[in-house]
């Protein structure tokens, strides 16, 4: 064999390596924690993106069968759901998604990506992805679960069920901030989130802040573990991710006495067909008598309280 076939060979061979490398899925720190960690050696999770927009998506899968989606709110990541992914995976093919600006997920600096409806777009095009016209469920929190409701609203098709956990739909929040004088006194956090992220005072330090206030009474009070506290305190971390969570409240939420129909979405008064339910907890941002507008926008509702909710809402139909 001459030299130079020897050297084509030797750069064949390491051309096969490389690709072989980047060909190989690399865990992510959360995933290989609950692998790792996980009862059951059979069940797997792994990670996974999609571009949609040119921003890129990060989600975690496991199990086969029916999707559940499942979205999360602020300042949290995919891992929030741990519990629920392991219950479901043995029956059903669970999704959390890092929503855009928090973990692993694009941090874009513009605001636009951020609005409801192109977040409503990404997660329509990350459905289509994961199971085509097929039924799915989605759950959401927080700003995760104001997202679901203007999903369900806007592209109802193909979606077999809604569950949404502490959050309004995003036009019905809108109305609140604007007309009803307890909502605006709690939300002022809103203010104070985009003030900082407004005059640049959003830094490690204030990260590691929200990190110890919003996870280190968790880990005290035994709800998670201190290494998962280190988890979400990592995600948290993660540079632009504070500033990420705080884009969603900037690019939807207008200064409160300038809130005028155009920044509702999909409309004032859209309402959803889906069949839903709204889990309530008490000591939230929004008042819990205030939940009630909610059911309104559904032709039938029931209401009971379960222990350790203030109220808990079933509904399906249009309003």
């Amino acid at each position: 064999m001459t030299g130079s076939r020897v050297i084509g060979v030797m750069l064949l061979i390491l051309w096969s390596v490389s690709l072989t490398a980047e060909m190989v899925p690399i865990q992510s720190p959360s995933v290989q924690f609950i692998n790792q960690h996980n009862s059951d050696p059979a069940l797997q999770f792994s990670d996974h993106s999609i571009d949609v927009d040119d921003q890129r998506l990060h989600y975690v899968s496991a199990g086969t069968g029916k999707l559940i989606l499942f979205y999360h709110g602020f300042p949290s990541y995919w891992y929030m759901w741990k519990n629920q992914l392991l219950d479901l995976a043995a029956d059903y093919r669970v999704v959390a998604v890092d929503g855009l600006g928090a973990n692993l997920s694009a941090k874009p600096n513009e605001l636009a990506p951020y609005h409801v409806s192109a977040l409503s777009r990404q997660l329509k095009a990350l459905v289509e992805a994961l199971v085509g016209d097929e039924g799915f469920v989605l759950v959401g929190h927080d700003w995760g679960g104001a997202l679901a409701w203007s999903y369900a609203q806007q592209y109802p098709q193909g979606l077999d069920k809604l569950v949404v956990l502490n959050a309004p739909p995003t036009n019905l929040f809108l109305e609140l901030l604007r007309s009803n004088p307890d909502q605006r006194k709690a939300s002022t956090y809103i203010a104070r989130l985009k003030d900082a992220a407004q005059n640049q005072t959003v830094d490690e330090k204030y990260a590691n802040r929200m990190a110890s206030f919003a996870y280190g009474s968790m880990v005290n009070r035994g709800l998670i573990s201190a290494s998962e506290g280190e988890l979400y305190k990592t995600a948290l971390t993660r540079p632009g991710a504070v500033v990420g969570g705080i884009k969603w409240y900037q690019a939807n939420i207008p200064e409160l006495d300038k809130i005028t129909d155009d920044d509702f979405w999909p409309s004032t008064k859209a309402s959803t067909e889906v069949e839903s339910m709204l889990i309530w907890r008490g000591r939230h941002y929004l008042r819990p008598r205030l939940y009630r507008p909610t059911t309104q926008l559904c032709k039938r509702s029931t209401d009971r309280s379960p222990t350790g909710c203030e109220a808990l809402a079933s509904t399906g139909g249009s309003g």
